[in-house]
């Protein structure tokens, strides 16, 4: 089984405290709904027996790589609706773990989680082949385009932008690239100030520095090798993560980063200090976005709760709360606002629409190309 290097988790009981060794759990007739609770009245008949279900259920227990402050505003408003279902978010370390600690308790027919939270395409991909996704169509199916339900029963959490940002101090704001094509250009332009102190995640110590980079290239093709080839000249160094980056950005250590995880930077911009020195954009002409998976394993043993669970996350309101929770709503008709900072309609309008996008999307290629792409993305860079 996994080693858990992190672990965090969250429970939000919204009817008062839960004592240690019971549920609070409405009592109410199979089919009933107790007033100005349960579903939305426009949910099919007979969606009623799944929220009665649900709450003799009593617990969902989620498996994700997100934090219990992405999951609060979520968990508040889903037990808003269901009160009584007490949810538990299991915080792994990284994306493979999520998949690989299920599958470990599913083999051993061990308790494990009701529902998987995780923008790791590939292992979604491999759960699917196991036959191991629950087949399940929300009563929000229709809301959602059909790159954002890539597989029968998951649907996306979030569209979460890889960006620019850099030292203000720096680069002026006037200055700075809205473009992968600007940024070469810059870079260029500074090859000796700028001699190894840009940055970004590197396809070969990171899982979405390897996807960022496909995504990337499948955009472009041969263009995003040439550019490659063109930033190896100021030896870039690689980071596993966001935080390292934002903070040697911070320090002046680095100019810039690209593709880097908004919601790893854009909440480090509450503080005044910080944002007065670092600034950020979009890359216009080819932006990554990380697609979020989040479904029901067939291994579930609160089947009931996670469906409602992965309905309210799919819903409008749903989205909402995974935006003040510091993700990027994917729903379309989702807008910024309420504590909101982007969605996925106003990135896209602000790149001048979705072609501009570099989906990283459930494409089996990226996982049967890994050893030849990674190979020439080492090359390109002088990456050993």
């Amino acid at each position: 089984m996994t080693t858990i290097r992190r672990r965090s988790v969250l429970s939000l009981p919204v009817a008062g405290a839960f004592a240690a060794d019971t549920l609070a759990r409405p009592a109410f007739a199979q089919g009933a709904r107790p007033s100005g609770q349960g579903a939305p009245a426009n949910y099919p008949t007979g969606y009623d027996e799944i929220v009665a279900a649900a709450q003799r259920e009593g617990s969902l227990l989620i498996y994700s790589v997100m934090s219990p402050e992405n999951w609060r505003p979520v968990i508040q408003g889903y037990n808003a609706r269901y009160p009584g279902i007490r949810v538990e978010t299991l915080d792994l370390p990284n994306t493979r773990d999520v998949f690989e600690r299920y599958l470990a308790e599913r083999g051993t027919n061990a308790r494990t989680g009701d529902l998987l939270a995780t923008p790791d395409p590939a292992g979604w991909l491999q759960l699917q082949a196991r036959s191991e996704i629950l087949d399940y169509k929300s009563p929000e199916d229709a809301a959602w385009p059909a790159w954002a339900k890539p597989i029968p029963g998951v649907y996306t959490c979030s569209a979460d932008p890889l960006v620019f940002i850099y030292n203000k101090m720096l680069v002026p704001d006037a200055q700075a690239p809205k473009t992968f094509a600007q940024f070469v250009e810059r870079a260029l332009a500074n090859r000796g100030p700028w001699r190894s102190k840009i940055t970004s995640y590197g396809a070969h110590n990171s899982g979405l520095g390897y996807s960022g980079n496909y995504a990337f290239v499948r955009q472009h093709g041969d263009q995003a090798w040439n550019w490659f080839r063109q930033l190896a000249e100021l030896q870039p160094r690689w980071e596993r993560s966001g935080g390292p980056m934002t903070e040697k950005v911070t320090a002046g250590e680095y100019v810039m980063g690209w593709f880097v995880s908004a919601i790893t930077f854009w909440p480090r911009l509450n503080d005044a200090a910080r944002a007065r020195v670092l600034g950020w954009n979009f890359i216009g002409d080819g932006q990554p976005v990380v697609v979020r998976g989040v479904g029901v394993p067939k291994g579930s043993r609160n089947v009931n709760a996670a469906k409602l669970m992965l309905d309210y996350i799919a819903s409008a309101e749903g989205q909402q709360a995974f935006g003040r929770g510091g993700l990027t709503p994917a729903r379309p008709d989702v807008r910024p606002g309420d504590g909101i900072r982007h969605t996925f309609s106003s990135i896209s309008e602000a790149i001048g629409g979705e072609q501009n996008m570099a989906f990283i999307s459930y494409d089996p290629k990226m996982v049967t190309d890994y050893d030849s792409f990674l190979e020439r993305w080492r090359t390109a860079y002088g990456v050993r």
